[in-house]
This record gives C-alpha cells, structure tokens and sequence, in this order.
C-alpha cells in the first residue's frame, strides 16, 4: 500500500513540475505573469494548442513544396541523362 502511495505521490510532484515549467514558459512566451498562465491554464492549453497546429501546418507545407521541387529536380536530370543499363556478368 505505500509503494502505491509513494508512487502516487511521485506522479503528483512531476505532474506539478510539469505544469509550473509549462508556465514559465508560456509566461515567457506570452508576457504574462505565470500565475495569469497557472490560473487560465485550460484556455492557455488550447491557444497553445491552436498555435502548435498552425506552426505544424506549416511545416507541413514547406516539407511538401520542397519534396515537389526536389521531384522536379530529379526528373529533369533522369530527362537530360537516360539511366544506363545494368552491367550484368554471368559466370558459368
């Protein structure tokens, strides 16, 4: 029962830690005090989650305009050099 208890415990202490880094760095982020941050912490998580989205959505764009350009790339030098055929030597 107190391994149950001392585990629990734990969980609470880094919960907590979690949520006072995560604070500080919204606070940092924002210009907000942490304890504003810590006391809207539900609508902090969603903006935060809403800005996280958009920068993914982002990201995702750039990777796939750059994978296209790369593409294009590739096939305009498959298009200038044909591939060569396999060098196969059979020995019997």
């Amino acid at each position: 029962m107190s391994s149950l208890v001392s585990k629990a415990g734990f969980t609470i202490v880094i919960g907590a830690a979690a949520m006072i880094i995560y604070a500080q760095k919204r606070s940092a982020e924002t210009g907000k005090d942490t304890m504003t941050v810590l006391s809207n912490l539900p609508d902090e998580l969603k903006k935060s989650q809403a800005e996280l989205k958009i920068k993914v959505e982002k990201a995702v764009e750039a990777g796939k305009r750059a994978a296209d350009r790369k593409e294009k790339e590739i096939d305009q030098q498959l298009e200038e050099k044909p591939p060569e055929p396999p060098n196969i030597d059979y020995v019997v």
